[in-house]
């Protein structure tokens, strides 16, 4: 996958990431590892020192609205895989 590395501070909305969970004591409540590609739907927003990550999962087709499907807390510095941008409203592909 490429894409580039970027600090979390420096994501906007209609950013498309790729979100991973990896299993750890500290997460009691999920069953398994997990990554998957999300669109920002939102400019984080600061909370408690770190960074408040809303996103949405596969909203990459024309005309549809994304729905937050989780948010990731993490600090400004944490870096984030940036792969790419939703087009501007407007500009999709028609076929």
């Amino acid at each position: 996958m490429t894409g580039e590395q970027v600090a979390a501070r420096s994501l906007e909305a209609g950013d498309v990431i790729r979100i991973q969970h990896r299993h750890n004591s500290q997460c009691g409540q999920c069953l398994s590892q997990w990554e998957a590609d999300a669109v920002v739907t939102e400019e984080p927003a600061p909370t408690g020192g770190g960074l408040a990550i809303k996103w949405a999962g596969d909203t990459r087709l024309p005309g549809s609205t994304p729905a937050v499907t989780g948010i990731s807390v993490v600090g400004p510095d944490d870096q984030a895989l940036r792969i790419g941008q939703l087009p501007a409203e407007g500009t999709h592909h028609q076929g």
